[in-house]
Protein backbone atom coordinates (compact mmCIF):
# COMPACT_ATOMS: atom_id res chain seq x y z
CA UNK A 1 0.00 0.00 0.00
CA UNK A 2 1.27 3.50 -0.91
CA UNK A 3 0.98 5.10 2.71
CA UNK A 4 1.25 8.82 1.06
CA UNK A 5 -2.07 7.18 -1.16
CA UNK A 6 -3.07 4.79 0.61
CA UNK A 7 -3.84 2.78 -2.67
CA UNK A 8 -2.56 -0.21 -3.16
CA UNK A 9 -1.07 -0.40 -7.05
CA UNK A 10 -1.86 -4.12 -7.95
CA UNK A 11 -3.95 -4.29 -10.92
CA UNK A 12 -4.27 -6.33 -13.77
CA UNK A 13 -6.84 -5.34 -16.67
CA UNK A 14 -6.40 -8.50 -19.67
CA UNK A 15 -8.37 -9.31 -22.44
CA UNK A 16 -8.59 -12.36 -24.04
CA UNK A 17 -10.40 -16.10 -24.38
CA UNK A 18 -11.90 -18.58 -21.79
CA UNK A 19 -9.83 -21.30 -22.48
CA UNK A 20 -12.22 -23.79 -20.42
CA UNK A 21 -14.63 -23.63 -18.57
CA UNK A 22 -14.57 -22.67 -14.60
CA UNK A 23 -14.13 -25.50 -12.16
CA UNK A 24 -14.46 -24.99 -8.80
CA UNK A 25 -10.53 -24.03 -6.89
CA UNK A 26 -11.60 -23.65 -2.95
CA UNK A 27 -14.49 -22.04 -0.12
CA UNK A 28 -12.71 -19.78 2.04
CA UNK A 29 -14.44 -17.27 4.75
CA UNK A 30 -18.00 -18.21 3.44
CA UNK A 31 -17.22 -16.92 -0.52
CA UNK A 32 -16.78 -20.40 -2.95
CA UNK A 33 -13.99 -19.04 -5.81
CA UNK A 34 -13.90 -20.97 -9.10
CA UNK A 35 -10.87 -20.93 -11.59
CA UNK A 36 -10.20 -20.69 -15.32
CA UNK A 37 -7.58 -20.36 -17.40
CA UNK A 38 -7.94 -17.47 -20.05
CA UNK A 39 -5.60 -17.49 -23.30
CA UNK A 40 -4.35 -13.92 -23.93
CA UNK A 41 -1.87 -12.67 -26.83
CA UNK A 42 1.38 -11.24 -26.76
CA UNK A 43 2.29 -8.27 -28.58
CA UNK A 44 4.61 -11.40 -30.41
CA UNK A 45 1.55 -13.09 -31.14
CA UNK A 46 2.19 -16.14 -29.12
CA UNK A 47 -0.23 -16.83 -26.54
CA UNK A 48 -0.07 -17.38 -22.72
CA UNK A 49 -2.25 -18.80 -19.97
CA UNK A 50 -3.48 -17.04 -17.06
CA UNK A 51 -4.92 -18.57 -14.07
CA UNK A 52 -8.17 -16.52 -13.37
CA UNK A 53 -10.01 -17.45 -9.94
CA UNK A 54 -13.38 -15.77 -9.13
CA UNK A 55 -16.22 -15.46 -6.81
CA UNK A 56 -18.65 -17.68 -7.46
CA UNK A 57 -21.01 -15.15 -7.06
CA UNK A 58 -19.68 -13.03 -9.79
CA UNK A 59 -20.00 -16.05 -12.40
CA UNK A 60 -23.70 -15.83 -11.61
CA UNK A 61 -24.20 -12.38 -12.49
CA UNK A 62 -21.85 -12.96 -15.46
CA UNK A 63 -21.52 -16.38 -16.65
CA UNK A 64 -18.30 -18.00 -18.47
CA UNK A 65 -18.26 -20.62 -21.38
CA UNK A 66 -15.63 -22.27 -23.48
CA UNK A 67 -14.29 -19.84 -26.02
CA UNK A 68 -16.03 -16.16 -24.76
CA UNK A 69 -14.30 -13.43 -25.37
CA UNK A 70 -13.73 -11.56 -22.17
CA UNK A 71 -12.06 -8.45 -20.36
CA UNK A 72 -10.72 -9.50 -16.63
CA UNK A 73 -10.00 -6.70 -14.11
CA UNK A 74 -8.56 -7.73 -10.85
CA UNK A 75 -5.25 -8.29 -9.08
CA UNK A 76 -2.39 -10.33 -9.41
CA UNK A 77 -1.95 -12.94 -6.67
CA UNK A 78 1.01 -15.69 -6.72
CA UNK A 79 2.42 -18.41 -4.42
CA UNK A 80 5.45 -20.76 -4.23
CA UNK A 81 3.70 -24.25 -5.25
CA UNK A 82 6.34 -26.53 -3.04
CA UNK A 83 4.49 -29.52 -3.87
CA UNK A 84 6.51 -32.18 -6.21
CA UNK A 85 10.05 -31.45 -7.32
CA UNK A 86 11.16 -27.99 -6.33
CA UNK A 87 9.32 -25.43 -6.17
CA UNK A 88 7.33 -23.43 -8.95
CA UNK A 89 5.84 -19.64 -8.46
CA UNK A 90 2.25 -19.75 -9.65
CA UNK A 91 0.67 -16.27 -10.96
CA UNK A 92 -3.56 -15.96 -11.25
CA UNK A 93 -5.37 -12.84 -11.51
CA UNK A 94 -8.22 -12.77 -8.86
CA UNK A 95 -11.59 -11.21 -10.58
CA UNK A 96 -12.92 -7.80 -9.60
CA UNK A 97 -15.51 -8.16 -12.53
CA UNK A 98 -15.72 -9.97 -15.67
CA UNK A 99 -17.10 -8.24 -18.98
CA UNK A 100 -17.67 -9.25 -22.90
CA UNK A 101 -14.15 -8.58 -24.47
CA UNK A 102 -15.00 -6.00 -26.83
CA UNK A 103 -12.16 -4.55 -29.04
CA UNK A 104 -8.71 -4.46 -29.28
CA UNK A 105 -6.47 -6.56 -26.65
CA UNK A 106 -5.59 -4.00 -23.92
CA UNK A 107 -3.75 -5.99 -21.24
CA UNK A 108 -2.35 -4.44 -18.83
CA UNK A 109 -0.78 -4.81 -15.47
CA UNK A 110 0.07 -2.58 -12.55
CA UNK A 111 2.77 -3.04 -9.39
CA UNK A 112 3.92 -1.16 -6.89
CA UNK A 113 5.95 -2.32 -3.75
CA UNK A 114 7.80 -5.11 -2.80
CA UNK A 115 8.31 -8.00 -5.23
CA UNK A 116 10.64 -10.17 -2.82
CA UNK A 117 12.21 -9.49 0.57
CA UNK A 118 15.06 -7.15 0.84
CA UNK A 119 18.37 -9.02 0.65
CA UNK A 120 18.97 -8.46 4.85
CA UNK A 121 15.87 -10.48 5.12
CA UNK A 122 16.76 -13.51 2.49
CA UNK A 123 18.41 -16.44 3.79
CA UNK A 124 20.07 -19.32 2.20
CA UNK A 125 20.58 -22.81 2.90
Amino acid sequence: MDMQTGWNENRALLRGTAAAEPVLSHETHGVVYETFPLAVRRLSGSEDRVNVLVPRALLEQRPVTEGMELEVEGEVRSFNNKSGKGSRLVITVLARSVAPGIGEPCNQVFLQGTLCKPPVLRQTP
